[in-house]
């Protein structure tokens, strides 16, 4: 059976009613976590995001959800509590995606690490540390369970201490911690986004329901499914879409104006294959300028190497923040010179078919590409809830939601 499907707000709303298990969300962006936590039955106690945009996209969508619109840094634990109106170890899922641009493969690395930075329209020092005001909070909230999503980049080498120091001080404060590096596509997401998730059950529930270290991963981490769904399943009967034509032809002509528009102008239409300007237009056309001796070999410039057609056959790379960007166009559409739509963005990013976008184009298009992939979301915590909060409750008779 596929696990891909199409949903609106009101299924998502009436999946979110049965309240099967409690959660709230920290860096929760314009609320692509939330949609999966919904759609797997979860209620939502308590929200927390810093930009003033993104709250107001989640709060379009999801009305009435208790939420602190400020810093992390600036937030305790007992104002969570107090706005979630729920006591310590109540809570079942504490779940938070901080920033990932530390940690991106495309990125800088550690050479901004220990900075102070403006990022995301706000004066940040050490945006590579803010897992540790999750692990603050939940020193004192003590949940079932702690989900955090962050890119693939974090268990790579130049990264991967830093994990390992994350999965140590979450066991500090009483957890047994697993990660693992999920891709979407294997679960329902039209989108190769890999995705690093780490789960962190409390001690005493990991006994209750007779887990243990070697046997936690398999428990949390539902099985991939073999199956990639093709942008022309997720978006090909937009083109028809009256309120989509609109918005397609305005990036269309929006797109003239920016420098890259040449040189995506000359990308194949629907390719046979992943095509990108750089590997496919630019560096063949300095190359060629070399063999006629008009630039010398150092001047051969491999630029917009991230910007790429994929074809209507197969599905997305992974969208990302900047990449959405009409200037930077590293999403292509596969049969027009132009980014995707926040529409047709929403059904790569598996959101709700009516979800709700707010600001101009270009924030409503970093919005999606900052978030988690909804179905992901949704079968991972469907997962823990079965195998860890589900029979945790049967044994409490916890109807507490």
């Amino acid at each position: 059976m596929s696990r891909y499907f199409r949903y609106t707000l009101e299924d998502m709303k009436k999946s979110s009613d049965k309240k099967l298990f409690t959660y709230a969300t920290t860096f929760a962006g314009g609320g692509g976590s939330s949609c999966g936590y919904k759609l797997s039955g979860g209620d939502c106690k308590f929200m927390n995001e810093f930009q003033e945009v993104a709250c107001d996209t989640y709060l379009q969508n999801f009305p009435g959800t208790p939420y602190l619109c400020k810093d992390i840094k600036q937030m305790t634990s007992e104002e969570v509590m107090v706005t979630g109106k729920f006591n310590p170890r109540e809570l079942d899922i504490f779940d938070g995606s901080p920033p990932c641009p530390p940690f991106s493969m495309s990125g800088s690395k550690q050479k901004n690490w220990n900075k102070t930075q403006v990022k995301y329209g706000h004066v940040q020092t050490n945006i590579e540390d803010l897992t540790w005001e999750i692990i603050r909070l939940c020193k004192d909230i003590q949940p079932k369970v702690i989900v955090c999503e962050n890119v693939k980049g974090l268990t790579m080498s130049y990264a991967v201490e830093h994990l390992n120091k994350m999965i140590r001080d979450f066991e500090a404060i009483g957890y047994t911690t697993v990660y693992k590096v999920m891709s979407a596509v294997n679960y329902g997401v039209p989108q190769k986004r890999e995705r690093v998730f780490i789960v962190s059950v409390r001690n005493d529930v990991m006994e209750d329901v007779g887990l243990n270290f070697m046997n936690l991963s398999g428990a949390v981490f539902p099985e991939p499914y073999n199956e990639e769904i093709s942008l022309n399943q997720a978006i090909g009967d937009l083109q028809d879409n009256e309120f989509n034509k609109k918005d397609a032809e305005y990036l269309r002509m929006k797109m003239k104006t920016y420098k890259k528009y040449s040189w995506l102008t000359k990308l194949p239409k629907n390719p046979n294959r992943v095509m990108s300007i750089g590997d496919d237009v630019v560096k063949p056309h300095y190359e060629d300028l070399y063999r006629q001796g008009k630039i010398k070999k150092e001047d051969i410039k491999i630029s917009y190497y991230q910007s790429r057609r994929v074809p209507w056959s197969q599905a997305s790379h992974t969208l990302t923040e900047s990449g959405m960007l009409m200037s930077v166009a590293a999403h292509l559409h596969p049969g027009e010179d132009r980014v995707f739509s926040p529409r047709e963005a929403c059904r790569i990013m598996s959101l709700p078919e009516d979800f709700i976008l707010t600001g101009d184009m270009n924030k409503k298009l970093a919005r999606i590409g900052l978030m988690v992939a909804p179905l992901q979301m949704k079968y991972l915590s469907e997962s823990i809830y079965n195998n860890v909060i589900k029979p945790y409750k049967e044994k409490h008779n916890d109807t507490n939601h």
